[in-house]
């Protein structure tokens, strides 16, 4: 499953023609990934967008490792970590959406789409952004982006552990979006917020390609622990929230352990060795 779905991300990004991703309403996960893969990233005023699987003993995959890691200042970090959801408004400041639209536009855009002039090369950008100019009155206010400095501050720590602190303590804030953030945290696996520092750590300068095969391996090892199981057993099947990790703080989380995750549990060539990007 992760191989193809990987795939079908890359695919995303390196495909050759105009392509439009809608996202509406919660666009989490494997839907932010595809999202992502699209040259048209549209959001609107319900849209929730966000990486939440430190929350089921996971990571932040479909390409994660890439997208998150060019957000501004240690954005992608925090939102790797913690799992918080986006707004449209959030999506356009990072550079995760590319236009704003209303639900009830959809069909004049499907209509516009059928009489554009595709030999023009502004045709499809000029259609987007004359229905975009109808809908910005109603995108919601930004969250994130003017919380930046403060985020930064708080992760500017060389180990994870004084940044997992340093989130917590605004459980105690007077910021609503941060106290929330911080509950997010409390709740998370210890070892995904371990695999989450590791993981964004060694994407720094990797390649599209690369990146996906780095997930790939840190998708079989996750399978091969129980973390992930009792993460979906407690938040998506069971329901009762209340997971019970086999390291309960980031302290018992082996180093072995996580080093594991980033080494191949299978014999022969990656399965995803034969992805190129594109220049």
């Amino acid at each position: 499953f992760f191989a193809e779905e990987y795939r079908l991300n890359h695919l995303l990004h390196h495909f050759g023609k105009p392509l439009l991703g809608w996202g509406h309403g919660h666009v989490l996960g494997g839907g932010m990934g595809l999202l992502q893969g699209c040259n048209r990233r549209i959001v609107c005023a319900d849209s929730r967008l966000g990486m939440p699987e430190t929350a089921i003993g996971l990571f932040p995959d479909v390409a994660a490792s890439w997208f998150l890691n060019r957000l501004p200042g240690r954005l992608g970090l925090f939102l790797a970590l913690t799992g918080s959801p986006l707004n449209a408004r959030d999506a356009l400041d990072l550079g995760l959406a590319d236009y704003f639209l209303l639900d009830s536009q959809q069909d004049a855009l499907l209509a516009g789409l059928q009489t554009l002039d595709w030999q023009q090369a502004n045709a499809l950008p000029g259609l987007l952004e004359q229905l975009q100019a109808e809908a910005l009155a109603h995108c919601p206010t930004g969250q994130w982006l003017r919380r930046r400095a403060q985020i930064d501050a708080l992760l500017d720590n060389a180990d994870l552990a004084g940044c997992v602190t340093a989130l917590l303590a605004q459980g105690a804030g007077d910021d609503p979006l941060l106290r929330e953030a911080a509950t997010r945290l409390a709740g998370a696996c210890p070892l995904s917020l371990a695999l989450c520092w590791q993981q964004l750590h060694r994407a720094r300068g990797m390649s599209l390609a690369d990146c996906l095969r780095m997930e790939y391996t840190l998708s079989q090892n996750c399978c091969r622990f129980g973390e992930f199981a009792e993460g979906v057993r407690a938040r998506l099947l069971d329901k009762d929230q209340q997971p019970h990790w086999r390291w309960p703080t980031l302290q018992d989380v082996p180093d072995s352990v996580l080093a594991s995750h980033f080494q191949p549990c299978w014999s022969g060539a990656h399965p995803l060795a034969d992805l190129q990007d594109q220049p």
